[in-house]
């Protein structure tokens, strides 16, 4: 049970309703938690935010106030040679893995100063930790000397004696930490092998939830600046929470290769949630030479006093991201993706192409066959009509060549008309006159009768009959039916 009258700071969510920030409250002496600082970390969706971690403690009242920052960029695993391993990954080679730090270092302001925490991973008979050093000696000492302002601050200085502090846990089935003074050695040669002091107790890391500070045994800390270890212990806590205690690819906010209508899809959510743009920014002067400004959110800060100029920023044209490993993994990945994307397009639009070519090449056959059919239809029928009114005007010229002959004896006349048979009528008498070259003896005196006479046998003739022609005795008569009742005179050969 931990005394309630010890200082205990609490990670918990931030007030705000942002769900990537933390509010640390503090509670002393059984009183109620206060807010006492915020930590933030960068938005996921910016740019300049991924296959990172970073974190920052600033002032809970005062968010201009930047008390320290972590920038973490892990190590990426060299590219496979496998070619199963590519054509398993559809012809790109697989993404590079990040590698777990085993060290990374807080950055502390006014004074600047970097402390370094190192992991030392767990052997056999031992429990992994993190040590990290404090100098004893942190602000320069006051002087009017202009030589003494030229030199550098004591935290930079090789020979400023610096204390060791270690986080380990506090079993071995257990997620709670501790972190401890490390002891001094009491060989007279500096060695620590024997004759020791035993460790003592600064801070106490339980559920990963809250952090107690030994308050007593601050005194014992031989540092200029207990506030500087405060924060590094607030710091250090939460980074060992996040990267050593978390999944590595949320907390490192790497998103995998899925893309959707040209945009990049996030398949995991960090635990840290979901950041907001940073208005603060570390000047560039008092930052590392590894380090880049980080962007924290701070949603209506007002601009950096003093030697801190206010962040500009620029939504129309954003900083690109940095190019590490996994970026370009990941731009050669959406290049090959893109690519086979054009060629897919290409292939499906000459696809395309081909089976609209096609089927317009059907279609003008059909066509062209269906004309051929018609006019096979329309040059037999011309033909069959040809044919036909050709035979008729033959058989036309052949009625109009061919002469009127009588009918055949025996033969019935060509008529539609019926024929109605009459009762037989005795012809006439007829004059017999003398015609000495006109009758014929015999039996063939028959041939010279007229055709038709009904005493012959022969057919009824609807013509009229033919009259013999008369003439008068001794040529007195014309010949003419006429003039047959007339007598002409017979004129004289003398007058």
């Amino acid at each position: 049970m931990i005394d309630e009258n010890l200082p205990t700071f609490y990670y918990r969510p931030s007030a705000d309703s942002i769900k990537h920030d933390a509010t640390i409250y503090l509670s002393q002496y059984g009183g109620d938690a206060a807010p006492a600082y915020t930590l933030r970390h960068p938005d996921p969706a910016a740019l300049d935010s991924k296959n990172r971690y970073a974190a920052a403690l600033y002032d809970s009242y005062n968010p201009e106030i930047l008390f320290g920052e972590v920038l973490l960029i892990p190590e990426w695993t060299q590219p496979t040679l496998s070619q199963e391993e590519v054509r398993r990954n559809g012809g790109v080679p697989p993404p590079p893995q990040p590698i777990l730090p085993h060290e990374f270092a807080i950055q502390l302001y006014n004074p600047d100063q970097q402390i370094i925490v190192k992991q030392h991973p767990a052997t056999w008979n031992s429990a992994s930790y993190w040590e990290f050093d404090m100098p004893m000696q942190t602000f320069r000492q006051p002087s009017t000397s202009a030589l003494d302002r030229t030199q550098s601050d004591p935290t930079a200085s090789e020979v400023t004696p610096k204390i060791n502090f270690r986080w380990k846990k506090d079993g071995k089935l257990s997620k709670d930490l501790i972190c401890n003074l490390s002891s001094k050695s009491t060989n007279g040669d500096g060695s620590k092998r024997r004759h020791r002091e035993p460790d003592i107790p600064i801070a106490y890391f339980r559920h990963l939830r809250q952090v107690t500070i030994y308050e007593p045994n601050l005194t014992r800390v031989e540092t200029e600046d207990p506030k500087g270890l405060e924060v590094v212990l607030l710091l250090s806590a939460a980074v060992i929470r996040d990267v050593y205690f978390g999944q590595i690819k949320e907390v490192f906010n790497i998103t995998e290769a899925l893309r959707q209508n040209g945009a990049a899809v996030r398949t995991t959510s960090s635990p840290i949630g979901v950041l907001a743009a940073a208005q603060n920014r570390v000047p560039s002067s008092q930052q590392l030479p590894s380090q880049k400004p980080i962007q924290y959110t701070s949603p209506g800060s007002p601009p950096l006093p003093g030697n801190r100029p206010p962040l500009r920023v620029e939504t129309s044209n954003p900083r690109p991201p940095p190019t590490d490993p996994r970026s370009q993994w990941e731009i050669d990945a959406e290049t090959a993706r893109l690519q086979k994307q054009v060629e897919h397009e290409e292939r499906e639009r000459k696809r395309a192409e081909h089976a609209e070519t096609k089927r317009l090449r059907a279609m003008v056959e059909a066509e062209e066959k269906e004309a051929q059919r018609k006019q096979a239809d329309i040059d037999r029928e011309t033909d069959r009509l040809r044919r036909e009114y050709a035979a008729e005007q033959h058989r036309m010229e052949q009625q109009m060549q061919r002469p009127n002959l009588p009918p055949r004896q025996g033969l019935p006349p060509r008529h539609s008309a019926p024929i109605y048979q009459q009762p037989y009528q005795q012809p006439p008498p007829q004059q017999q006159f003398y015609q000495p070259y006109l009758q014929a003896s015999g039996p063939s005196g028959q041939y010279l009768q007229p055709y038709g006479n009904p005493t012959s046998g022969g057919p009824v003739n609807n013509q009229p009959a033919l009259k013999p022609k008369r003439s008068s005795f001794f040529g007195l008569r014309s010949h003419s039916d006429d003039n047959a009742q007339k007598i002409a005179k017979k004129r004289s050969s003398v007058f």
